[in-house]
């Protein structure tokens, strides 16, 4: 991004969209998936920080112990503010000030340092929370930069944290509408993430209208994710490029390999994984719902103590991890949009896969500055390569 030329645009639309969000508190699913899912927020807020030259390092944060409220501040005056479900210790109002002058950019990253690990679906509300609160302020910091430039959201969505921001950038000339996605639950209980991609909902569809995102070829920008089956077969970081054949922009897709192979960055190009299945996430959440019976019932005959722990610590376990690949989005959603968020037409899909070896060290992906180099290397060559 060194050598790129990026500046906010007196263009009124882009002739293409580059779309990235933070699925907050979405780090585990199902079959031993986990993930950076903040890589397409830090992307794009990358972008969008060069653009508008922001500081988005975070200058100050506050915990109410009796509300639960947490409060982020950037040195570019942008505030978050969020609330644990649970309420906070002062301990853990003590190991939130271990995240001042960290990069908000980095969502989880900053979140994961402060606090050691996550979880989501309630089982780690404050780090949750943290992360929500980080993203939040960072946004803020772009739209009070340049509030005439910079479109958000302004309703509250019901028992979300969700908001979005929206501009448009040339890049070495060429004009490119930005998409900035926060998903996420009140209370640090999430992921909810209807909101994410290039989904044309509610206020979000209309932001993106504005921009007429939904006219154009967009780069959706995932996760730094460990995916077992194919963690198994790289040795390195490699990108994921995926865009199903018949359904999604193909031509997004070849552009983003051009670029990875002029760059001679390792990738992987699936045009068969995101394919339209009716029911899946319907008959996944049932699967889900069945093995959370079945150790209940177990539970509900145990008589020693040994047991109930360990028929209890099964299920959290099945609720910290696997639960995220069913509750993140809503079922009848993902039989069109699929896993990412992704309009059938419109897009491809980057993101990043890491090792084995990178997972047993870190047991859970962290973004960090290489990674959004990397992702910016090809996706800032790519809009060159794209149709409009």
């Amino acid at each position: 991004m060194d050598n790129c030329t990026i500046s906010i645009s007196d263009k009124k639309q882009g002739s293409l969209a580059v779309v990235g969000h933070v699925g907050v508190g979405h780090v585990h699913s199902h079959s031993s998936f986990v993930q950076d899912d903040s890589a397409g927020f830090a992307v794009v807020a990358s972008i969008m920080k060069k653009a508008l030259k922001v500081n988005t390092l975070i200058k100050s944060v506050t915990g109410d112990s009796v509300t639960g409220t947490i409060t982020v501040e950037t040195y570019e005056g942008g505030i978050g503010r969020t609330y644990s479900r649970r309420g906070l210790t002062p301990y853990e109002i003590e190991l939130l000030n271990r995240v001042v002058d960290e990069d908000g950019i980095y969502t989880q990253t900053a979140a994961i340092k402060t606090f050691g690990r996550m979880y989501g679906q309630g089982v780690m509300e404050t780090p949750v929370a943290l992360q929500g609160a980080i993203a939040l302020a960072v946004l803020d910091s772009f739209y009070k930069k340049a509030p005439d430039k910079v479109y958000i959201t302004a309703e509250k969505f019901e028992g979300l944290i969700d908001k979005m921001a929206a501009t448009v950038v040339d890049i070495n000339g060429i004009p490119v509408s930005l998409l900035l996605n926060i998903n996420g639950s009140d209370g640090g209980i999430g992921p909810n993430e209807d909101n994410e991609g290039n989904t044309l909902l509610g206020q979000k569809g209309e932001l993106m209208k504005i921009l007429e995102m939904d006219k154009v070829p967009n780069i959706i920008v995932e996760s730094k994710a460990y995916i077992p089956d194919m963690a198994k077969n790289i040795q390195m970081n490699t990108f994921l490029f995926r865009a199903q054949d018949e359904i999604d922009n193909l031509s997004v897709a070849k552009a983003l390999v051009n670029a990875a192979e002029y760059k001679d960055i390792p990738y992987i190009l699936k045009t068969d994984s995101l394919p339209l299945v009716k029911g899946q996430l319907e008959k996944a959440t049932k699967d889900f719902a069945d093995k959370i019976i079945r150790s209940g019932e177990c539970l509900k005959l145990s008589d020693t103590s040994k047991d109930k722990v360990s028929y209890i610590a099964e299920i959290a376990k099945l609720i910290s991890e696997d639960a995220g690949g069913i509750s993140f989005m809503s079922n009848s959603l993902h039989e069109v949009v699929r896993s990412a968020g992704i309009v059938p037409g419109t897009a491809a899909i980057i993101s990043l896969l890491v090792p084995q070896e990178y997972i047993n060290y870190w047991k859970i992906p962290i973004l960090d500055s290489e990674d959004v180099s990397k992702y910016l290397e090809i996706i800032l060559l790519a809009i060159t390569k794209i149709p409009c």
